[in-house]
């Protein structure tokens, strides 16, 4: 499983407690987050891996890890697709 970080043309902020806007500055595009979207963001700009998030949502949320685990493979993915993240190198 790749393990990635944040891009570093990526500028993130919050806007509320539920919501982040990411800002691409090699594309100029805007990116908004919902709340489960913005908790992974922070979690793997923490350094989290996405196991680690995957636990992190499953205790917050009312999910399983492997449901958790799915959607956080698929986010991370989506991010890479868009260039927001990066592989990490190991």
């Amino acid at each position: 499983m790749p393990r990635y970080r944040p891009n570093s043309d990526v500028v993130s902020t919050e806007v509320d407690e539920d919501e982040s806007v990411l800002l691409s500055l090699e594309t100029q595009q805007y990116y908004s987050l919902n709340e489960t979207g913005s908790r992974i963001w922070e979690l793997l700009s923490a350094g989290h891996d996405a196991e680690d998030i995957a636990s992190a949502i499953t205790e917050e949320w009312a999910t399983t890890h492997e449901e958790a685990l799915d959607y956080v493979q698929s986010f991370l993915r989506e991010l890479s697709e868009a260039g927001l993240v990066e592989k990490k190198r190991r």
